[in-house]
């Protein structure tokens, strides 16, 4: 039997991404080579292209709800699932990254703080709040999910994450929540919990040393921007 008219331009596809890797291709071709393990049969490149067209960009096509990309032509429940599937992979993936190559490594600074949290929180659909609860070196003790809220809201409890931190018996805690539909830039909400969090943790001989917060992979330190009005204050007094 002869093969399908399209079987050989996939063949010559994945030994292309073989040999050389995913870098040398265009997006559509991403989406194509994709494409390939949902639509069984048949040119992927059309779907890709309108794929493309429909949402702008390769992130894009991958963040986007399973029932807007089913209102693509070509796109079905299976091949939504796979994109679906790939991207939270991708964010799975760079989570546990982060995880193992920074639990060794001490947060004693805003920009350590911040790099470990953005990977863990940057492809979540809900506000999440996590803290990690740090020994007197800084290194991580333990990290755990606090809260999960909607797009817009998450509750913070100061009671537990104190409790939290003095069952690891930590010297200190790290925290940060992500604003999945917004940008990196605390709401006065925000600083208010802050402080909040950390006159709780004083009382029990606990250091607060920041809360992040995280929008698509970027982040801002409260506690870098306090330290900064601080300083300018300082400066005005004199």
């Amino acid at each position: 039997m002869a093969d399908h008219p399209h079987t050989g331009h996939r063949k010559r596809m994945m030994e292309k991404f073989r040999r050389f890797g995913m870098d040398i291709f265009a997006d559509h071709e991403v989406l194509e080579i994709l494409l390939f393990f949902a639509m069984r049969q048949g040119d992927t490149n059309p779907t890709a292209h309108r794929l493309l067209e429909r949402f702008g960009s390769l992130h894009a096509v991958l963040e986007a709800p399973a029932e807007q990309l089913e209102e693509v032509a070509g796109v079905g429940p299976h091949t939504a699932d796979l994109i679906k599937t790939v991207y939270a992979m991708i964010g799975r993936y760079r989570a546990d990254v982060s995880k193992s190559e920074r639990y060794s490594d001490r947060l004693n600074t805003y920009e350590r703080v911040g790099e470990y949290f953005a990977p863990q929180l940057a492809h979540e659909r809900d506000e999440v709040l996590l803290a990690a609860y740090l020994d007197g070196e800084g290194r991580v003790i333990k990290c755990e999910e606090i809260a999960r809220g909607g797009h817009a809201h998450v509750a913070v409890d100061p009671y537990k994450i104190a409790r939290g931190a003095l069952l690891c018996h930590a010297a200190g805690v790290a925290i940060a929540h992500n604003h999945p539909t917004g940008a990196a830039r605390p709401s006065e909400a925000d600083i208010l919990v802050t402080n909040q969090l950390r006159q709780t943790l004083a009382g029990l001989d606990l250091e607060l040393i920041d809360h992040c917060v995280v929008a698509r992979g970027k982040y801002v330190s409260i506690g870098k921007m306090q330290n900064i009005e601080i300083v300018k204050s300082m400066k005005r007094r004199k």
